[in-house]
């Protein structure tokens, strides 16, 4: 009975950890199949993201339709995390911290979607370099919580993979004003979807380490301990 009651619990828990790798693979979708076949002109080396869900590009409604179950997925892993984190202080905050994520990235485009390039700078294209600097706090604020409460292979792993994020990010930066101006970004668009990609990998390898550690044949004396 006790194995059995062990198990129900933990079966969904794994059902919603792997929400986390789905994701992953939906946003890429999101962004392949709006820059390749919804956007005439995109340029996927040279444009931002962002830019698919820009006001008035032709991506916008596509990617705000498919935002919400992506959001979704991400809201679920997020549950995931802090179940398996099973009161583990380090693994629960990183749980909170990717919730957080999840909600700021939903409402992103909805509240503070940026213009198309040439278009006058206006109240939401402040607000979205506002909430840009938001998810990129809860981003490096999660994959350093979450680094922590694993081993050592893990940390560094999270370390490269924040200091990617954050020197991508950092030259994406320099290109702001010239976004704003319409003018080109060669190369800018590979370098920026370094910054998107890295957090969706840790995700995805965070989530594999949790679906190994909650499988049931893996010894409690193995799991994540001081977390």
């Amino acid at each position: 009975m006790a194995g059995r009651s062990w198990r129900k619990p933990m079966a969904l828990t794994r059902v919603l950890l792997a929400c986390g790798i789905v994701g992953a693979v939906f946003f890429l979708a999101m962004d392949v199949v709006a820059s390749f076949w919804l956007y005439p002109g995109y340029d996927y080396t040279a444009q931002q993201v962002s830019e698919l869900s820009a006001i008035g590009a032709p991506s916008r409604d596509f990617w705000m339709t498919m935002g919400i179950p992506y959001a979704a997925l991400s809201f679920a892993f997020a549950l995931g995390v802090w179940r398996a984190g099973a009161g583990r202080r380090r693994i629960t905050a990183t749980a909170v911290l990717l919730a957080l994520f999840a909600f700021n990235s939903l409402v992103w485009g909805w509240v503070a979607p940026m213009h198309m390039r040439g278009a006058a700078f206006s109240g939401t294209d402040a607000m979205h370099i506002v909430l840009t600097v938001v998810a990129v706090a809860l981003m490096a604020l999660f994959m350093i919580v979450g680094g922590s409460a694993f081993g050592r292979g893990f940390r560094l792993f999270s370390m490269l993979t924040l200091a990617a994020m954050l020197v991508a990010g950092g030259v994406v930066g320099t290109q702001i004003p010239a976004i704003a101006q319409g003018l080109p970004t060669p190369w800018m668009g590979l370098v920026e979807r370094i910054s998107v990609y890295a957090p969706s990998l840790w995700i995805t390898v965070l989530a594999f380490m949790l679906l190994r550690e909650t499988a049931p044949d893996w010894p409690a004396k193995s799991r994540t301990v001081n977390a």
